[in-house]
């Protein structure tokens, strides 16, 4: 059932509480870092990557960037990757007003090992605590993970521009 936002005996009991889809959101999170903190060099990650969702493609589907490290030319370079990855069945339908996946997010996501339509799938939304612990525990993430969103643009200067004519004394006419 949902909850109880209207009044009555249970209003005041619900309002601080976390919902099972955020506690299990975040517990998924919580076990990735954890794991990170025991294997810092990430080879028990195998298939586990954190992006952040670039655009909706409506479906449940979102595009991610992230950045993987590839061999190229006996060089290790960090690879842009854009994928596109439909979030897990927990966090639709009622669950997705608890666990919301936006523009901007920092999600964790995996590979599937499925060919076709479906290779990757969003697991976990970071909260921002889960962010700053990853920053911490992955000194090297790309700083373009966590770039904030928002209206930073200015305000256009193009267009047309009127000259302004001197103020005219209507009684020296």
């Amino acid at each position: 059932m949902p909850r109880n936002t209207t009044g009555g005996s249970g209003h005041r009991s619900q309002r601080n509480s976390e919902s099972n889809k955020t506690k299990q959101n975040n517990k998924i999170g919580d076990r990735m870092l954890d794991d990170l903190m025991d294997n810092p060099d990430g080879t028990k990650l195998d298939g586990a990557f954190v992006g952040r969702v670039m655009r909706r493609l409506g479906d449940g589907r979102m595009e991610i960037f992230y950045t993987v490290k590839e061999t190229i030319e006996h060089k290790e370079r960090v690879v842009d990757k854009l994928i596109q990855a439909p979030i897990r069945g927990g966090m639709r339908g009622r669950g997705k007003k608890d666990v919301w996946v936006d523009v901007g997010s920092v999600v964790l996501f995996e590979e599937t090992g499925l060919g076709g339509m479906a290779p990757y799938r969003i697991l976990s939304v970071f909260t921002p605590a889960q962010i700053a612990r990853y920053k911490a525990v992955v000194t090297d993430a790309d700083p373009r993970l966590f770039l904030k969103t928002g209206n930073t643009e200015e305000e256009p200067t193009d267009g047309i521009e009127f000259a302004e004519d001197d103020e005219v004394n209507v009684d020296d006419i």
